[in-house]
């Protein structure tokens, strides 16, 4: 992988990688992190040419937080400027290192450069790799700043080094090596996982919507080792990413060439699919599905194939609240009713939290 430096202003702190300019002056506060990271990841860092060094010589002083970076930091994305959004922040976190919201924009910066080389057919240079590392640097230094979200969005980031696992080595790869990093997701969170896996019958194929519950549903599987007969499919990443889609057909044993939706009917004749209550219903045949605890199931199982459901987690916050995550896991919930009426009797003790119409259907 070949680095240069980068004659642009300020080109001390930058580094060019291929046709990408990398900028991560704001590793300067943490490098003693990265000193004690796995090897891994310090080696990845380094190798990539980043730099590490302040945006200007010498060591800057430490500067006050500033609440207005991190949200112009995310207008200037939305206006198609994202490598000048993430100079800046880098340009700020080197002197202002305890802004975790700035941490966390940067982090998602880099997962959606992660994203765009998986939409740009796996070329370009950084890969994939390295962007999920730079993200989990500074998805840990929100997590140090203890940001509310910084906890998910981290566990998110090993989901998407087991999608690379997978990409490269297959579903039984993947799903074989817990996470590197052993996030321990919130506490509701873990509980829609458990849940969602206990919903499908055995050796079903689980298809998940909204990030939440792919997220919910992988660490279920991979870190907690519960139901390993199942496989997790994403129906985005089937339809967008050629590896994804070879690797997941070959799991699911069917012609990779079939769009998404003749491959699940396809499989629907063997292993029962599970649609989430988020799952893309453009993607299946939801008209065939019938409601089975949390999910739509279609195929040949009629029984949940885990343990009971258990509402233990989301009462409790219910009652204590400050998780930032309430509200989502609360919708998965509640659209899960929306399908399956049974459910509002279990849910009855979250009849405040949900929304009015959920279960006078």
């Amino acid at each position: 992988m070949a680095t240069c430096p980068s004659d642009a202003p300020g080109g001390a702190g930058y580094w060019r990688i291929g046709g990408s300019r990398i900028m991560l002056h704001a590793m300067e506060p943490i490098l003693s992190l990265l000193r004690n990271a796995p090897g891994g990841l310090l080696r990845a860092t380094l190798a990539a040419g980043v730099a590490l060094g302040p945006a200007s010589g010498g060591a800057a002083a430490q500067a006050a937080v500033d609440p207005n970076v991190a949200p112009r930091a995310a207008q200037l994305e939305r206006e198609g400027e994202r490598q000048v959004a993430t100079d800046m922040l880098g340009r700020y976190l080197a002197v202002a290192p305890d802004d975790g919201r700035a941490w966390l924009q940067l982090g998602r910066f880099y997962r959606l450069d992660a994203r765009d080389w998986h939409l740009a057919g796996h070329s370009g240079d950084p890969d994939g790799e390295l962007y999920l590392d730079l993200a989990g640097v500074a998805f840990d230094q929100g997590i140090r700043l203890a940001v509310d979200s910084a906890v998910l969005l981290r566990g998110i980031v090993e989901m998407d080094r087991a999608i690379l696992i997978l990409e490269d080595s297959g579903w039984a790869a993947a799903t074989s090596r817990r996470p590197e990093a052993r996030i321990p997701l919130p506490a509701i969170v873990s509980e829609l996982g458990a849940n969602l896996l206990g919903s499908c019958p055995v050796d079903g194929i689980l298809v998940t919507g909204s990030e939440l519950e792919a997220v919910a549903a992988w660490y279920a599987l991979a870190d907690a080792r519960l139901r390993a007969d199942l496989v997790l499919l994403r129906t985005d990443l089937y339809a967008s990413d050629a590896n994804y889609r070879r690797r997941m057909a070959d799991a699911m044993r069917v012609d990779p060439s079939l769009p998404v939706r003749n491959a699940l009917m396809a499989v629907a004749e063997r292993r029962t699919l599970c649609l989430t209550p988020g799952a893309d219903t453009a993607a299946a045949s939801v008209e065939r599905a019938a409601p089975l605890r949390l999910v739509r199931v279609i195929g040949p199982g009629a029984e949940p194939g885990g343990a009971p459901l258990s509402f233990t987690e989301i009462i409790l916050e219910s009652r204590q609240g400050g998780s930032v995550w309430m509200r989502d896991v609360l919708a998965v919930y509640a659209a899960a009713a929306g399908h399956n009426s049974v459910l509002c009797g279990s849910l009855v003790l979250l009849a405040g939290d949900l929304p009015p119409e959920t279960c006078r259907r």
